[in-house]
């Protein structure tokens, strides 16, 4: 019996141990039931979360290749802008180079200006010389054609004059021939004569 009794005792304080063990691992398991619940609660907020970053992210990358597609537009006007900024350039120094060459062109111009305005009123006063001049000659002009005009005059005289001389030798010489003819015709005829 005694041995029944230890067995027992034995199987008691088993007893009792497995059922402490019993409620230990019952806590743990309400504890681990409890965590449970507290990570499932957790694991939805976390998925939530999640959802919302995810979208965020989304919508971040969507902007960020907005942007970037935007970065890329706005480099390629850059770099169009440089160029037209480029070509700008060189045209405004041709403009320049054009500019000052004109500058030039029209200070030599300016100056070759003064010389034909220097010379034209030489030319001017070389002319009106020259028309002065012309109007003497145009005077002596008129004289000469004056005294021209009576030469003529003159000559036409002389020359009626010597015409009249002519026509009297001429009817001269004709009356002569004429005479010498008729001398010849009556000695030819005249019987007195023929003895």
């Amino acid at each position: 019996m005694y041995k029944a009794t230890e067995k027992a005792n034995e199987l008691s304080k088993m007893a009792d141990a497995k059922e402490y063990e019993l409620r230990r691992t019952q806590e743990a398991l309400e504890n681990a039931s409890s965590e449970l619940m507290r990570a499932k609660d957790d694991y939805s907020r976390l998925m939530v979360e999640s959802q919302s970053l995810q979208r965020n992210l989304d919508g971040q990358l969507t902007e960020k290749s907005d942007l970037q597609r935007q970065a890329e537009g706005e480099d390629a006007r850059n770099r169009d802008l440089t160029s037209q900024v480029f070509e700008r350039e060189n045209r405004l120094r041709n403009t320049d180079d054009q500019l000052m060459v004109s500058r030039k062109e029209q200070d030599n111009l300016r100056f070759s200006n003064n010389n034909m305005m220097e010379r034209n009123s030489d030319l001017k006063a070389e002319i009106d010389a020259v028309q002065s001049h012309c109007n003497v000659l145009g005077g002596q002009n008129r004289d000469l054609n004056v005294e021209l005009e009576r030469f003529v005059q003159t000559d036409e005289q002389i020359r009626a004059t010597l015409n009249r001389r002519d026509r009297v030798m001429d009817l001269r010489t004709k009356t002569e021939t004429e005479i010498h003819r008729s001398a010849v015709d009556v000695e030819r005829a005249s019987p007195v004569r023929r003895r």
